[in-house]
C-alpha cells in the first residue's frame, strides 16, 4: 500500500511538474503593436500644403465645459491593434514639463473604434494653460502584454474670447459682418465656419495679431458661400507657433432678407 501511494504521489508530482514547465510555453508572449499617435499639424506656418481635417489635426484642444482653459484631444491610428485582434485595454498617460506625470484614463473594454481620447484634466487642480502637455499611451492584451506608444505634445494657451456677432445671429448674405474677440496680439488667428453636423466649410488664416475680420472680405477668392437659410457654427482659433487653443462656438443664420 506505501508503494501505491508512493508511486501514485510521484505521478501527481510528474503531471504538476509538466503543466507547470508547459504553462509559460503556451502563454501569448507576443506584445501588442506599437501605436503612433498622430502629432499636432496644420498651424499657421506649418509646411503648405496641409489641409485642416479633425484628423490631420491630430493632438488638438477641444472644446470643454471649462470657461477658462480647452480639453485636450489625442488620436492614433488603431489598424494594427485590431489586426492584432486580442487587445484588452489602453492607459492613456499624461505630463508636463513641470512633471504631472499621471495615469489620465483607462479605455476598457477595448473597442476596434478606439482611436481617440478627450483629456478632460480631471481631479486636476493645477496650472492648465501655458503648459506643453505630453501623452502616451499603453495597450495591453489579454494575456496581460503590453507596449508603449510613442509620445505627443502640444501647448495649451490662452483661449480667444469672442466678442461679436452675438450667439444665433442671423443677417442677410449680402450683409456685411463683423467678427471680432480678444486675445493677446502675439498670436496668430483662423476663423473656421462648419455646418450643424460639424463638417469643415471654410477656414481662414488670418494676419497675425489681427482679432477683427468681416465678411465679405475673408471670402474673397474662396471657394465658399453661405447658403441662404442655413445656419453655420464659427470659432477662432487661437496659435503661438508652439501651441494653441479654441474660442467658444457660435452660430450664424444667412437669410436672403433680413
Amino acid at each position: 500500500m506505501k508503494i501505491f501511494i508512493f508511486i501514485l504521489n510521484v505521478i501527481i508530482l510528474f503531471v504538476l511538474l509538466c503543466c507547470s514547465y508547459d504553462e509559460p510555453e503556451s502563454k501569448d508572449k507576443i506584445p501588442p503593436s506599437k501605436v503612433y499617435l498622430i502629432p499636432h499639424l496644420c498651424d499657421p506656418g506649418d509646411p503648405t500644403g496641409c489641409t485642416y481635417t479633425d484628423k490631420n489635426n491630430g493632438i488638438d484642444p477641444v472644446q470643454s465645459g471649462n470657461p477658462d482653459y480647452n480639453w485636450m484631444k489625442i488620436q492614433w491610428d488603431g489598424t494594427d491593434l485590431v489586426k492584432d485582434g486580442d487587445i484588452h485595454h489602453i492607459y492613456v498617460y499624461r505630463y508636463s514639463e513641470y512633471g504631472d506625470s499621471a495615469l489620465v484614463g483607462i479605455i476598457e473594454p477595448y473597442h476596434p473604434d478606439s482611436t481617440k481620447y478627450i483629456d478632460k484634466f480631471i481631479n486636476y487642480e493645477g496650472e492648465v494653460i501655458q503648459r506643453t502637455w505630453s501623452y502616451y499611451i499603453i495597450p495591453y492584451d489579454k494575456a496581460d502584454n503590453f507596449t508603449d506608444s510613442d509620445t505627443v505634445s502640444y501647448k495649451l494657451i490662452d483661449k480667444p474670447g469672442l466678442q461679436s456677432p452675438d450667439d444665433n445671429y442671423e443677417c442677410s448674405v449680402t450683409d456685411s459682418i463683423t467678427f471680432s474677440w480678444f486675445g493677446p496680439s502675439n498670436y496668430s488667428y483662423r476663423i473656421l465656419f462648419f455646418d450643424l453636423s460639424h463638417n469643415l466649410q471654410f477656414a481662414k488664416d488670418l494676419i497675425p495679431g489681427e482679432t477683427e475680420c468681416n465678411i465679405p472680405e475673408i471670402l474673397e477668392n474662396s471657394e465658399f458661400s453661405p447658403i441662404p437659410e442655413q445656419t453655420y457654427i464659427w470659432r477662432i482659433d487661437a496659435f503661438d507657433g508652439v501651441g494653441g487653443s479654441e474660442s467658444e462656438e457660435r452660430r450664424i443664420t444667412f437669410s436672403l432678407n433680413k
